[in-house]
């Protein structure tokens, strides 16, 4: 009956326990990077109260027992935890990151040296440095990059100046720590230098295109001189002035003849001597227009044209005198010339329609296509002159700045450099912008990778240390499938409440369930003890 007593009291303890660790996952269920505790049960000792027999199946022989056992209780089997990665919160400090993957950020207080060499085998075991999942960090007084409790962070140094990102030393582990003045004063300088070049480049370059625009436009103007002297020389020789002289001069003849018809529509001398002048007037528009396409059209089309035109216009002065001087009310053939009248006019207008479009061959075609292209240099030239303008402007003010550095630089000293908006790449680089707003290379976040992540003890303040069952523990770079480094992100708890809650509620079930075994054995044990009297 004491087993039974002792059973009872190892079951209590044991759920204890194991509400302990319930408790413990949700007081941190809002610990950055916590990872929650399982814990599991085994059977303690084992009493046996007859041991196990073979049988025989000799004559006179029995067949065989088992073994009878009384167990003394429970116990802690073992607790392990959940190293999956957690939520995700955003952060707006720069300097706040969360891994992606299995990894875990190295850090620790200054080990001897300042520099940890990873040649030898498990150097991260023996060097007292810490395993972290929470990624924030801040710079300290000293320069340094610290996690929240003042352990500095463990990374690679950058092997070439301050803005190369892709040189790091990945034979040892170093305290990462922003550059000093005297350190930036030498990216100052480079990218003084730098920058007059590239002005001295770009302005150079600048001045070679307005040359060449220069003598493009020279070009263009001489191709356009002689493509107007070829068009006035065509103007004049097919007489448009005289034509449109002529032209001009009939219809104001037309026109009078007309009003002095329109004062005496009876008169059939008026009206006679008006068709008469407005057949002249037609007859020299259309020596206008031809006179006009000998200069707007190729020659040959022209010329083919104007037999077509001199047809159109006869076909429409016959038409238009036998319309005109018909009368609607007493000729019966008034619509049929009316008709004639309407499709001579639409043929003559086609005709000189086609007459005055510019072709681009013909002479007034070549001398405005040569002004467009005047026109096109022209413009480049302008934009030519204002980017050599642009250039002088800018080697000028890099020249002014190179000076500038200069002589702030001669006073460089060993004291930190101002760095703001700093960031955390993927492959765990860390940035910062300087007051010139160059981007600065501080350094490289290194993470460990864990073998036997089981293996882990955990140390206070979401720490973990190296145990004898850990396994190989590797130091690389992130951005591999290990563990990738997000930026602005810090990890949550990797806590589940409902299943606290549940493991909560059969914790104490079985905490009452053996509370229930002492109490019913102190129950047997009182009977017991009153038997005697």
């Amino acid at each position: 009956m004491v087993k039974s007593m002792f059973a009872g009291v190892a079951g209590l303890r044991t759920h204890q326990s194991k509400m302990d660790i319930i408790g413990n996952n949700i007081a941190n269920v809002n610990t950055w990077g916590y990872k929650a505790a399982s814990m599991s049960f085994k059977d303690t000792m084992y009493q046996t109260t007859s041991s196990s027999s073979g049988g025989s199946t000799k004559t006179g022989g029995y067949g065989g027992t088992n073994a009878g056992q009384v167990g003394y209780g429970v116990t802690t089997g073992s607790i392990s935890y959940d190293f999956g990665k957690g939520g995700m919160a955003p952060s707006a400090n720069g300097l706040d990151c969360m891994i992606d993957g299995t990894g875990f950020f190295i850090v620790g207080p200054m080990i001897n040296g300042g520099s940890l060499p990873l040649g030898e085998e498990d150097a991260l075991k023996s060097s007292g440095l810490y395993l972290s999942r929470v990624g924030k960090f801040q710079v300290d007084g000293n320069g340094y990059l610290t996690d929240d409790s003042g352990n500095y962070v463990y990374g690679f140094t950058r092997t070439g100046d301050l803005t190369d990102s892709t040189s790091f030393d990945t034979t040892a582990l170093t305290p990462l720590k922003i550059p000093t003045k005297s350190d930036m004063s030498k990216v100052s300088d480079k990218n003084a230098t730098d920058k007059i070049a590239d002005a001295k480049k770009k302005l150079e370059e600048a001045r070679a295109l307005f040359n060449a625009m220069d003598a493009e436009l020279g070009n263009a103007r001489d191709a356009y001189i002689a493509a107007n002297d070829n068009y006035k020389t065509k103007y004049t020789a097919a007489g448009v002035d005289t034509a449109k002289a002529d032209m001009d001069a009939k219809k104001t003849a037309m026109d009078d003849a007309y009003r002095l018809w329109l004062e005496d529509k009876d008169n059939a001398a008026a009206k006679t001597d008006y068709l008469a002048k407005k057949t002249d007037y037609d007859k020299a528009n259309s020596e206008f227009i031809v006179a006009q396409a000998n200069v707007r059209k190729v020659t040959a089309l022209a010329a083919a044209k104007v037999t077509e035109l001199n047809d159109a216009v006869t076909a429409y002065t016959t038409a238009y005198s036998a319309y005109i001087m018909s009368d609607a009310s007493t000729d019966p053939n008034y619509e049929t010339k009316k008709t004639a009248y309407t499709t001579a006019k639409a043929a003559l207008d086609k005709i000189q329609t086609e007459l005055s479009k510019i072709e681009d061959k013909s002479p007034e075609g070549l001398r405005d296509s040569a002004k467009q292209v005047v026109d096109a240099a022209t413009a480049k030239l302008a934009a030519a002159k204002t980017a050599v303008e642009n250039a002088e402007k800018t080697l000028t003010t890099a020249q002014n700045s190179a000076t500038s550095i200069a002589v702030g630089n001669a006073g460089a000293d060993d004291t930190l450099a101002t760095l703001t908006n700093y960031k955390i790449q993927t492959d765990g680089t860390v940035v910062g912008t300087s007051e010139e707003g160059v981007t600065i290379v501080v350094g490289k976040i290194a993470l460990a990778g864990v073998q036997n992540t089981g293996g882990l003890e955990k140390d206070s303040g979401y720490y973990y240390t190296l145990g004898a069952n850990t396994g190989n523990v590797s130091v690389y770079e992130g951005g591999g499938t290990d563990g990738r480094i997000l930026g602005n992100y810090l990890e949550q708890a990797k806590v589940d409440l409902a299943t606290e809650m549940t493991e909560m509620i059969t914790t104490q079930r079985g905490f009452q369930a053996n509370s229930k075994i002492i109490t019913v054995t102190d129950q047997m044990l009182d009977e017991l003890v009153n038997m005697k009297r």
